[in-house]
């Protein structure tokens, strides 16, 4: 089902734009949002929340997950957490960032550590990237499937059982003003 409902945020672009128009209004095109501080990623992380809350699971915005001793000394948090209401089970972890290959990189890692910092691990791990429409964006050099070097600790791997989304969230420009247009799966 989990695996359903991430296809059909690339396959529908109406039940995105559905889900924009309720929970953040300021992606849509008549309104959009400047793209200055942490703006534009505050906000792709509460559509990520509210995307999971519109598929009935418990979505929340800024997840801090539990320490993963052996590879960070601090808490860690996720931009984005999904639970399904019935069973309370973690079932997604997503981050939301501005695509460079060093972010992604990193943030991918930080979902790596994450899930294993969790008491069960989630089925699903999201890395969302955003641009502009018009900019190249692919990742065949992003590699789901080998260790990621951490800082300070040893490389970690994608936990067993986890799938992993690479999406691309693809933005307009008006003037001043980023509003959402789609997404799309990358890997």
């Amino acid at each position: 089902m989990l695996k359903q409902q991430i296809q059909q945020l690339t396959d529908e672009p109406d039940f995105v734009q559905r889900v924009i128009q309720h929970e953040v209004p300021m992606l849509r095109a008549d309104w959009g949002a400047k793209d200055e501080d942490a703006l534009v990623h505050s906000l792709g992380v509460n559509l990520f929340a509210g995307l999971g809350r519109s598929f009935g699971h418990v979505g929340i915005a800024e997840y801090p997950v539990p320490r993963a001793e052996q590879w960070q000394r601090k808490l860690v948090r996720v931009d984005s957490a999904w639970f399904d209401s019935s069973t309370k089970k973690l079932v997604l972890l997503a981050e939301f960032e501005r695509f460079s290959r060093e972010t992604a990189i990193e943030k991918m890692t930080n979902l790596f550590v994450a899930a294993h910092g969790c008491d069960e691990t989630p089925n699903a791990l999201v890395l969302c990237l955003w641009s502009l429409d018009g900019v190249s964006v692919d990742v065949p050099w992003l590699r789901t499937d080998q260790p990621l070097s951490v800082p300070g600790g040893p490389p970690v791997e994608r936990p067993s059982g986890a799938s992993v989304y690479i999406l691309h969230a693809v933005f307009g420009r008006r003037g001043d003003y980023l509003y959402f247009l789609r997404l799309r799966r990358l890997a």
